[in-house]
């Protein structure tokens, strides 16, 4: 089968397609039990032909089409509930909730969303996709239903690299200890997107190592079912001793010392020995965790060689161009930057950080499970021994590289600006309350897409530029970044914070490095001169702002560009020029403007002194105080809030027809 090709149905399930019937949960039940094989290779190759086309995430939801499945066949969510871990392998859920038609819309503007999410249906709880919650999610909906008469069932389902996130052992521990009545299923393909690390995964493996246990089982189920009248009596005989074997295999079962009945491994894609399963499961008390087995990528050709590259796919070229869509509002014109783009920023951070690791043997990089994603893996490779994945364990990799900066190393934590939310405490108390020399490397900065609020790396200029001591960054293309990133790793004293988006870098650089200014904190770079107004851009959007001044040019508008650089310091001298030279200073910035850089250009100029006869007024260009929801790509999601250059433009047009540019 070629790459991107559909499953090839045998010819007896060649006719009527089941999944056709399926509009809902209801339409699931009605089928026979011995349909579900079927309806599964149905469902997997629906995912295969719509996911490619549209992008999103394959790999994981080719791995839970039998579970999604069997809990939808033996549970009502409308009344009970269930949670799914992160969402983003919610796919199937969403096929068998009543929105397969709209699959074509996935990730788009408008369109479905790539997470579980409460607008779109009954059947989806919450709107997430950070790792590790569904455990405490589920716990708490348990006790809010605790004093209903007929109490609803509450399944969390959560994948294996999950269950290492504290927050999900931090559940466990307090379930176990609460007796409460619940079900986790733990979704165990080996996998998060890069394979899972640590303890916990090593374990696992020791049990998945017992396919004997499991084989036999399962076999010996099916044996006693067939038996009339004495089977299922002699089931719950060899229960017992089917826990001492599997004991003597895998000895001290951690789920079991925390109060959690352990059930598993099975095979997570024996759609019908689930379902028995989940029947059985369904009866018992107190917190049980079922151990599944699946292979991410079931069904794809690439997935047993490359379940990494099949976590994701891309949409296609044809998909993309034709998921422009014209806005009703205003008909949204989205301009492509007609300079030629150059290699990614996070391919420009992993060429730098190499380099410098090559001279300096102190350098380490960590991550909280995404290597690839933020372009660590050829660091990997070539630096073994200075590469750490924490797992999904954004506190502990925080704290971990405090404690290498204390003996001496210089650490770059490497992680994505939304998930480095998770692990603030630890970069408050342990790295800057200590004055460490940390330097935190936050991919995605900015909007990102299709992926949408859960992952809009838009806080954290607010919530890191209010801890003291603390530099914060942003390069506005590669080589700025290599730059940058020398200064963060040669400043001593305290952590540096460095931010950048999901895109690429321009290739035409606005000026040849040995023509730049020093690079030093604080110090901005002014790109060209205006006569009336200015704008003060931060990071990749100086590349719009230098548009947009383009663009004013051929209406006869001249206008300046700053290089800020630095959110924090900020060039307060150059600043206090600006606000005599202009009547107008605009700040770029890819943020929320709450807190953001603009705000920190206020804050700034409020404390110029009045001797300096200041005059500029200030406008902040960000993003608005509400969250930004998916669209077809970066791009749209700026001309939609006026952050593109055309966008840009007509914010300085529109203030000059007031007169006040």
């Amino acid at each position: 089968m070629e790459h991107g090709s559909a499953i090839e149905l045998p010819d007896d399930l060649v006719g009527e397609r089941l999944l056709e019937g399926v509009h809902s949960p209801l339409d699931l039940k009605r089928l026979q039990e011995t349909d579900l094989p079927r309806l599964c290779d149905e469902i997997r190759s629906f995912l295969l032909e719509s996911v490619q086309k549209t992008g999103g995430h394959l790999g994981s939801n080719l791995g839970v089409v039998e579970l999604a499945c069997a809990l939808h066949y033996v549970y009502d969510f409308r009344r009970d509930r269930c949670v799914w871990d992160v969402s983003h392998q919610g796919y199937v859920h969403k096929i068998l909730t009543g929105r397969r038609s709209r699959f074509l819309t996935l990730r788009q503007t408008d369109g479905l969303c790539g997470f579980t999410h409460p607008g779109e249906s009954e059947y989806d709880l919450f709107h997430t996709g950070h790792a590790g919650t569904s455990v405490s999610l589920g716990l708490g909906l348990a006790i809010a239903s605790a004093h209903e008469k007929l109490r609803p069932n509450v399944v969390s389902v959560i994948g294996d690299a999950s269950l290492g996130a504290g927050v999900a052992f931090e559940a466990l521990n307090h379930a176990g200890a609460s007796g409460e009545r619940m079900l986790v299923v733990l979704n165990d393909n080996e996998w998060s997107i890069s394979k899972s690390v640590g303890a916990l995964a090593r374990y696992l493996t020791r049990i998945r190592s017992a396919r004997v246990v499991q084989r036999a089982q399962q076999e010996i189920h099916g044996l006693l079912q067939s038996i009339p009248v004495i089977g299922p009596k002699v089931e719950n005989t060899l229960e017992e001793i089917r826990e001492v074997v599997r004991h003597s295999i895998v000895q001290g079962h951690v789920f079991e010392e925390l109060g959690v009945t352990y059930v598993g491994p099975v095979d997570g894609h024996d759609v019908g020995y689930l379902v028995d399963t989940l029947r059985r499961v369904r009866e018992l008390d107190g917190v049980v965790l079922l151990h599944t087995l699946t292979e991410k990528g079931k069904g794809h050709p690439q997935a047993p060689t490359h379940p990494e590259r099949v976590h994701a796919a891309k949409p296609s070229k044809t998909q993309e161009q034709s998921t422009q869509p014209a806005r009703d509002a205003g008909k949204l014109e989205v301009i492509e930057d007609p300079r030629p783009a150059g290699p990614s920023y996070t391919d420009s951070f992993a060429t730098a950080l190499s380099a410098i690791a090559e001279r300096d043997v102190r350098v380490h990089a960590i991550t909280a499970a995404m290597p690839s994603g933020t372009g660590l893996t050829k660091f990997q490779e070539r630096f073994p021994n200075r590469f750490h994945d924490a797992g999904i364990c954004e506190q502990h990799a925080v704290a971990m590289a405090a404690g290498m900066a204390k003996g001496g190393l210089r650490p770059v934590v490497t992680i994505y600006s939304t998930f480095l939310q998770r692990g603030y405490d630890q970069v408050f108390q342990e790295v800057v309350l200590q004055s460490l020399p940390v330097v935190f490397c936050m991919d995605r900065a900015g909007l990102v897409g299709q992926d949408g609020p859960t992952h809009n790396g838009v806080f954290d200029i607010a919530y890191l530029r209010t801890l003291p001591g603390i530099i914060i960054a942003a390069p506005r293309d590669e080589s700025d970044m290599r730059r940058l990133l020398e200064l963060g790793l040669r400043t001593e004293g305290g952590p540096f914070a460095l931010r950048y988006p999901r895109d690429n870098t321009p290739r035409d650089e606005t000026l040849p490095v040995e023509e730049r200014r020093e690079m030093r904190p604080g110090a901005a770079e002014v790109l060209c001169d205006g006569e009336d107004a200015c704008i003060w851009a931060f990071g990749a959007l100086v590349n719009q702002a230098l548009g947009a001044a383009e663009r004013l040019r051929a209406r006869g508008i001249s206008i300046g560009v700053v290089d800020a650089r630095f959110a924090k310091p900020l060039d307060e001298e150059l600043l206090g020029q600006h606000m005599r030279q202009y009547r107008q200073i605009f700040t770029l910035e890819e943020h929320q403007r709450a807190g953001g850089f603009g705000s920190a250009v206020l804050e700034a100029a409020s404390r110029i002194p009045k001797d300096n006869v200041a005059r500029a007024r200030i406008k902040i260009l960000g993003i608005p105080d509400r969250f930004i929801v998916h669209m077809s790509s970066r791009d749209e999601q700026l001309a939609c809030l006026g952050l593109d250059a055309a966008g840009v433009e007509k914010s300085v047009v529109a203030l000059r027809r007031a007169n006040l540019v």
